[in-house]
């Protein structure tokens, strides 16, 4: 099917950009694509490219009919928009009447260069691979069912470049279509290495050529059992090719631990004034800050505030500052780091707001900023944010609002990096409730300090296990992706991310199938599955997949057993099971029999075990001894039913915390799950005091099982 160029690639991108649109879209008509295809070994049909119609004639005989004609145009992207594509050319007078008809139609409206003729392929299985330059992430590559389903399905998986012969296999896997190469009711099985060999290929095509492409669609490239073939293709170049499109850039840790570890502090905008922010930052480094010096810094020259002396230049303060916090409207932070320049300080936390978000003069204040961080050999982080917190030291200049009471939040192992003050700000509540933090930060708007330096920071910070994560986009993708994947095989912590900002949006070029579906979730999507961050969708996932991963041991594996006293509560939580990944596990033999010979026949033992509304303690304590003996299981949930737990009887609140404290292991993880109720709280604040953690919805319990088996997964500790 294939045929090689003898053309170098060089040549063929140059001829492509003399070619191409008079317009800003530089569109490779599709004769020079295919020379470039087939010099990387990609099959594509047999071809011609002619220029008349007595040339066609015979290209067309040397092919052997049928064939396609296609009208060749840098003018011209989607052809059967215009009907530029004539299917199964069967003679010599079909191919003249295709320069009679199409070709001289075609050339009155648009710089027609000639016919590409191709021999027609058989049918088989179509699929779109795609390459694109991301904004975020650089070349990525999709996969997924192609022809002219691809846009009616939507059903593709991205990856960013190189990709690796399991990333291949992860794209398949998780395509709703992937049945269908498997042989599907009659359809031929694929070759699953023929197939990745292809798209290994595509993909080394991709990462050769990403300072030059904007986008390349292979649609429809037709699976066979044990070949293949790219019959249709568009490539548009890049309109900047001096910038490229990988980048290399590596964590930056200078000066960072000043950030959390800071023994000086100086406050700009620090007032006497209540309602203000500079008041309320002051107030809370003062009070909940021990150990720290606090200098107040503000241009009206107070003599004190709150008691403490204040300075009208942080120049005049008499010793070191490891950190300033401002707290001023934005067009006074330039001023300000000259001064913190002229002091020799190095790290600056900026909660003003009102820069580039707003655009205009403000976002020029903003970019200025910038300069000077980058001059000076200022780390900041912000400004737009709501401040950092170190629960250790303790240090903590969160703004959490005006008149607030000082609480110190519960230590914890869980750092929560948030590109929102809101989010950050939910956290802390969060924190409050019992879930703990060892370090929170809020960055906002990125100066210097982004979302890969703080978490390769917190990948060495003894204080934090488990990384939580909120933002709506990345600067440098790839750049963070490369740091997540260090953070997680080399030091093996988890982290989990909550992205928002989902819908699709108007991609850089987005005149090709992988442009209208390169939405920014769906890459970052596949940037994440790749490296091995864990994804939720939602807060409360978020909350309940940090708790999971702190508290409780890395399981084996997806099996699951629960054990309830209330049938109804483990139905919602089994139709979950399968979307999520799980698996229900099978009860060892042993297991059953132990069951058989205790409960009594009233109770539906097995997997799940119900043990009804009259269940006791014991019976909670004997089923759950039980599935941790048991080989054949790794995650352990038990569901409560309230009323059932509170109420006298049975089970009262003393026997369910007596027998969990017993029974919690270091071997498997065990989750309490029961629906959100009042009298509850109380039991579930005790129950998490015990190390183990409480949900109150089906929804966060089978999530927080389902994040600790694909963590599981992902570190190679999983027997699957």
């Amino acid at each position: 099917m294939t045929q090689t160029s003898n053309t170098s690639e060089q040549e063929q991108l140059g001829r492509a950009t003399k070619f191409s649109s008079t317009s800003t879209t530089k569109i490779v008509t599709e004769e020079l694509t295919m020379d470039i295809l087939a010099q990387h070994g990609i099959m594509v049909p047999r071809y011609s490219f002619v220029a008349n119609e007595d040339d066609a004639v015979e290209k067309a005989k040397a092919l052997g009919f049928p064939v396609v004609g296609k009208i060749i145009s840098p003018q011209i992207l989607h052809k059967t928009d215009v009907k530029a594509v004539k299917m199964g050319l069967n003679s010599e007078a079909e191919v003249r009447q295709l320069f009679a008809g199409v070709y001289r139609k075609l050339s009155s409206q648009y710089h027609v260069k000639g016919v590409l003729l191709e021999e027609m392929v058989p049918p088989g299985i179509e699929l779109i691979v795609a390459l694109q330059n991301d904004p975020q992430f650089g070349p990525i590559i999709m996969v997924g069912i192609g022809g002219l389903y691809t846009e009616v399905f939507r059903d593709v998986q991205f990856r960013v470049l190189p990709i690796s012969k399991q990333d291949v296999l992860g794209m398949i896997g998780n395509l709703k279509c992937q049945k269908l190469l498997s042989g599907f009711r009659g359809f031929e099985p694929i070759n699953l290495a023929m197939l990745t060999d292809a798209i290994l290929r595509i993909g080394n095509l991709g990462t050769q050529l990403a300072d030059h492409y904007e986008s390349i669609e292979l649609n429809p490239l037709i699976a066979y059992s044990n070949d293949y073939c790219a019959v249709d293709c568009k490539m548009i170049l890049k309109e900047n090719t001096r910038q490229k499109a990988i980048s290399t850039e590596k964590p930056d840790l200078s000066y960072m631990d000043l950030f959390f570890d800071a023994t000086s502090v100086a406050v700009f905008g620090a007032s006497p004034q209540l309602g203000t922010v500079g008041n309320a930052i002051l107030q809370k480094l003062i009070l909940g800050n021990h150990g720290k010096k606090i200098f107040p810094v503000n241009a009206k020259g107070y003599p004190k505030i709150m008691g403490v002396k204040a300075y009208k230049h942080v120049y005049e303060i008499p010793e070191r500052i490891d950190l300033a916090v401002v707290a001023t409207d934005l067009k006074f932070v330039p001023a300000i780091m000259e001064s913190c320049n002229r002091k020799g300080i190095h790290n600056m936390v900026i909660l003003s707001g009102g820069g580039k978000e707003i655009g205009g003069e403000r976002a020029i204040i903003e970019h200025q900023v910038g300069l000077l961080a980058r001059n000076y050999g200022i780390r900041v982080i912000g400004p737009n944010c709501i401040g950092i917190l170190n629960s250790k030291s303790p240090l903590d200049c969160i703004f959490q609002g005006y008149g607030k009471r000082i609480q110190k939040p519960p230590r914890g192992q869980i750092a929560f990096v948030s590109q929102s003050g809101t989010f950050g700000a939910a956290f802390l509540e969060s924190a409050f409730d019992g879930l703990g933090v060892s370090k929170l930060v809020t960055y906002g708007n990125r100066t210097n300090v982004d979302e890969a330096d703080l978490i390769w920071y917190l990948a060495q910070d003894s204080e934090t296990k488990v990384i939580g994560m909120y933002f709506e986009g990345l600067e440098d993708g790839r750049k963070f992706m490369d740091t997540a994947k260090r953070v997680i095989m080399e030091h093996k912590k988890p982290i989990v991310v909550y992205k928002n900002n989902r819908t699709a949006y108007a991609a850089k070029q987005s005149a090709l199938h992988n442009g209208s579906l390169a939405g920014s979730y769906e890459v970052a999507k596949g940037a994440f599955d790749q490296v091995g961050i864990l994804s939720v969708n939602s807060y409360e996932e978020l909350i309940a997949s940090l708790k999971a991963l702190s508290r409780q041991p890395v399981p084996l594996g997806n099996r699951i057993a629960m054990v309830t006293n209330g049938g109804g509560a483990v139905v919602g939580a089994l139709d979950q099971i399968e979307s999520l990944g799980l698996t229900i596990a099978q009860p060892s033999e042993q297991t059953k029999r132990a069951y058989v010979e205790y409960f009594p026949v009233t109770y539906a033992y097995g997997n799940p075990c119900d043990l009804t509304c009259v269940a006791t303690a014991t019976d909670f304590e004997f089923a759950i001894r039980k599935l941790i003996e048991d080989p054949n299981v790794d995650i352990i949930v038990a569901w409560l039913v309230p009323w059932f737990v509170l109420q006298k009887g049975p089970l009262e609140e003393d026997d369910i915390l007596k027998i969990l404290a017993k029974i919690r292991n270091e071997k498997k993880p065990i989750l309490i799950g029961t629906f959100s109720d009042k009298s509850s709280r109380g039991v579930s604040k005790n129950i998490e005091k015990l190390g183990i953690p409480v949900f109150h919805s089906l929804n966060t319990c089978m999530t927080a099982a389902s994040t600790l088996a694909k963590w599981s997964k992902i570190i190679g500790q999983s027997k699957a």
